[in-house]
């Protein structure tokens, strides 16, 4: 056997790797399609929801807060008052919010992120995401 039969072909057209869907349409499937894509994590939605009621920025350490006791389906109270065990969720929790959740977010403008300040407040983009989140659950 030939050893050029064995090896695999190089890829170096870009659009080569961007997923099919992706091609298939554009205008607002691929809206629709990043919208769902968006909301479909339960942490992202939890984001957009809180800071939907906030008229000013809220800091990481609130966020992650406020996630970690809605997964724990608390609506209200402290994280000291639940445990040593949340402390340590809270952490995992707030790294996965600075490092992916918010960044994805404010990538496509449904948020506004500080990370010098390390705060986050809701754009309108965000408010027009849960809007159709919600038509969507109607």
């Amino acid at each position: 056997m030939d050893p050029t039969e064995r090896m695999l072909p190089v890829i170096s057209d870009p659009e080569s790797l961007t997923p099919v869907s992706a091609n298939a349409s554009t205008g607002s499937t691929d809206e629709t399609g990043r919208a769902f894509d968006l909301l479909a994590d339960r942490r992202r939605r939890a984001v957009l929801e809180y800071l939907a009621d906030r008229d000013e920025p809220v800091s990481l350490g609130d966020l992650a807060d406020h996630v970690t006791l809605a997964e724990q389906g608390q609506t209200r109270g402290t994280i000291a008052g639940c445990g040593d065990a949340l402390l340590g969720t809270r952490r995992r929790v707030r790294i996965s919010l600075r490092h992916h959740h918010v960044p994805k977010l404010a990538a496509a403008d449904a948020v506004e992120f500080d990370p010098e300040a390390n705060t986050v407040s809701v754009r309108e983009t965000g408010t027009d995401l849960l809007a159709r989140l919600e038509t969507a659950t109607e």
